[in-house]
């Protein structure tokens, strides 16, 4: 099989931060190639570099054997590389003919446009990949699956080689998914290569010939899916070295005392049947991955969505909260995963965050009492060890983990015994996440429970008495401490069921 691209020592560094580090990559004329890793691997930034939307620090590209060097995303086009990515290129307010040649738009003899040709050959095109609609369809009347099987038009009418298709199947239906490998099929057969990147194992193993794997920025390994087994895959995304038992210290679990449980918890189209138990001074870790319904849940029971069906009962009381405010009322909490947008207000100081939701403690006969308020906030940024110049400072002037820690502060201030934590570490320094880790712990020591949401799963490891994997809204393997096995939870969240075999890709 000969090769189409060759890249050779790719580095690439971020504000001193080594993304990539001296990564190799062939692909060849006409395969599926899955470009595989953890969250942070490196897999995003090598694909724009290919793309040309990033220039390397250093390496080499060659196509067909020639150097090529890309300044932009043109040049990669011109060179017959074409990207699908998951955040669809679609212009809604123009018609599908106009998106499907967007930048390429073609002219007639006489230097007009050709629209009569562009609508025979993106009819003609779409045609083949399925696409009913008009050429002359607004494109925001169209299905998400509708929208990419236009982007995939583009990249035909450029007459691409490679194909890069960054999490094409993350909001497409089965069917929809069937149809994509129906096409991913043909243009392999017409010699186009793709390299197919998801976190999905059925689909690597399903539709892709080879798989690269990087960790932590390098090649950690190269395979005919052929020659793999799901475990062997795993191994090589995460490290034979990684250990996954690490003891938790002081653990305060109270095995029989369940503060929060939920049953069948359902919200189309994100979760199916969700159940969960919550036990005093446990830390109970939610691993998934983008699409696996983990902010879905956490909103859920905290009253900030409702829930199509199921049941939850917290701390004695039946049934969903109505708001949020109900929820604190009850003694919940939500760290959000966007902390700048939806866990505090940046314009306003540190001390008014701090106190955002517990300001009816510092209500008297004659309002709100300034003293006592800032007193309070003053308590807790100390109790957190929050840097700052003044509690008067806009708390938007704040790095990230400082900024957590008063996300945190807040519900401490609000009397909450189960914390909803989601993403608490990302984004933040080394020493901010030992200063939260160190916190869980603390709060767990004195009765507290913590729902944790991580994409780092060594947090996970580190943190938690029980791990429950979730993938495409479903609970495919539960995990307590003692039989914690990273290579298993790992297969978890990429939608193998607990009990379910391990495949292997027939040949």
């Amino acid at each position: 099989m000969s090769t189409f691209i060759e890249a050779r020592g790719i580095e690439k560094a971020f504000m001193g931060v080594k993304a990539l580090h001296g990564v190799d990559l062939d692909v060849h004329v006409g395969e599926v190639l899955a470009l595989v890793g953890a969250n942070g691997a490196g897999k995003s930034t090598l694909m724009k570099i290919l793309a040309g939307a990033q220039p390397p620090d250093a390496g080499t590209i060659a196509i067909d054997g020639g150097s090529v060097s890309f300044g932009r995303p043109q040049d990669a086009q011109d060179c017959g590389i074409s990207t699908v990515y998951q955040e669809l290129m679609i212009v809604p307010d123009l018609p599908v003919v106009e998106n499907v040649f967007l930048g390429a738009l073609k002219k007639n003899r006489f230097g007009l446009l050709d629209w009569p040709a562009m609508r025979v050959e993106a009819g003609r095109i779409l045609s083949t990949l399925g696409f009913s609609a008009s050429v002359d369809a607004l494109a925001n009347t169209l299905s998400i699956a509708e929208m990419q099987l236009v982007e995939i038009a583009k990249t035909l009418t450029r007459q691409s080689r490679l194909v890069i298709m960054d999490e094409p199947t993350a909001s497409l239906a089965k069917e929809e998914v069937e149809n994509l490998f129906k096409i991913v099929r043909r243009l392999s057969a017409e010699g186009i290569a793709i390299i197919f990147i998801t976190h999905h194992l059925n689909e690597i193993f399903e539709i892709c010939d080879r798989a690269v794997i990087l960790r932590d920025g390098a090649n950690a390994g190269n395979a005919r899916i052929a020659e793999l087994t799901e475990n062997e895959l795993v191994s090589m995304m995460l490290g034979r070295s990684v250990t996954a038992n690490v003891d938790r210290s002081g653990t305060a679990l109270r095995q029989d005392e369940i503060v929060l449980s939920a049953r069948g918890i359902t919200r189309a189209p994100s979760l199916h049947g969700i159940d969960l138990t919550l036990r005093r001074g446990e830390v109970l870790g939610i691993a998934g991955l983008m699409g696996a319904g983990r902010t879905e849940l956490v909103r859920i029971l905290f009253g900030a969505d409702p829930a199509d069906r199921g049941t939850l009962e917290a701390k004695g009381r039946v049934g969903y909260f109505g708001s949020p405010r109900a929820a604190l009322d009850a003694g919940l909490g939500l760290a959000p995963e966007d902390r700048k947008g939806e866990g505090l207000i940046l314009p306003l100081s540190i001390g008014q965050n701090i106190t955002l939701s517990s300001l009816k403690k510092h209500v008297g006969p004659l309002g709100l009492k300034l003293g006592d308020e800032a007193s309070k906030a003053r308590d807790l940024a100390a109790q957190l060890q929050v840097k700052h110049a003044s509690l008067d400072q806009a708390v938007g002037e704040l790095s990230g983990g400082n900024q957590q820690k008063v996300v945190l502060a807040k519900l401490i201030g609000a009397g909450v015994d189960i914390y909803l934590l989601d993403e608490p570490t990302r984004g933040i320094d080394i020493g901010a996440k030992e200063a939260i880790f160190d916190l869980i712990w603390s709060l767990t020591e004195t009765g507290a429970s913590v729902i944790l949401i991580s994409s780092d799963l060594s947090e996970l490891l580190r943190l938690c008495d029980t791990i429950m994997c979730l993938h495409l809204g479903r609970v495919t393997q539960t995990h307590r401490r003692s039989h914690f096995d990273l290579n298993a939870i790992m297969l978890g969240v990429m939608g193998k069921e607990e009990h379910a075999p391990a495949r292997k890709a027939v040949v």
